[in-house]
């Protein structure tokens, strides 16, 4: 069973969405926490694996946006504030730092968002880690012509998981490799 945590609740429901295609099985069991953002999660984060684990969880995964850092500097930041306090075991521990975000990963294939938006046509993105705000980017994409964005990611991340080309994230975000390693695998990186 996964334990996961993520900086809110929209992170974690497209985790598992992402975990259960991964390993091909939607019936993987998963726990999982959200928080109201990184600093709660940081804080609060070693204690939640503590829960999981006494849960029967045996494989944790925390999903640390990036948001114009360094991702190594965020990896290491989980690893010290969670992880290590946590006392859970590296093979057992995934970190994905997504570059920016994780909506970078719904960029790498946008035109799976078209499955929920009819009449939205956006154009593909090249190099979807080399947005600087892919949530943004996302929402100014998605506008109608009243200038109302159709997507917003608290909501529809989920659901577009559901349809991302997962080699096509791949091959254009290293970023979540890691996570792809990790549940295809076993590989953790923490």
């Amino acid at each position: 069973m996964y334990g996961i945590i993520g900086e809110d609740r929209s992170d974690v429901d497209t985790l598992k969405v992402l975990i259960r295609r991964l390993s091909s099985d939607d019936s993987v069991p998963i726990k999982g926490k959200g928080f109201t953002g990184c600093g709660e999660m940081l804080k609060k984060g070693a204690r939640q694996f503590r829960l999981f684990q006494g849960l029967g969880c045996s494989r944790f995964l925390v999903c640390y946006d990036a948001d114009n850092e360094e991702p190594f500097r965020r990896h290491q930041e989980v690893l010290e504030r969670i992880v290590r306090p946590s006392a859970i075991i590296s093979p057992l521990c995934c970190i994905v730092v997504p570059v920016q975000a994780m909506e970078a990963w719904i960029l790498a294939d946008i035109a799976a968002a078209q499955r929920l938006f009819s009449g939205w046509k956006p154009d593909p993105v090249p190099n979807p880690e080399g947005i600087r705000k892919p949530k943004q980017h996302l929402e100014k994409l998605s506008r109608d012509a009243r200038h109302r964005p159709r997507y917003i990611h608290a909501i529809h991340n989920p659901q577009v998981a559901r349809h991302l080309d997962l080699d096509k994230i791949q091959q254009k975000c290293p970023s979540f490799q890691p996570l792809a390693d990790f549940v295809r695998d076993g590989v953790a990186n923490a």
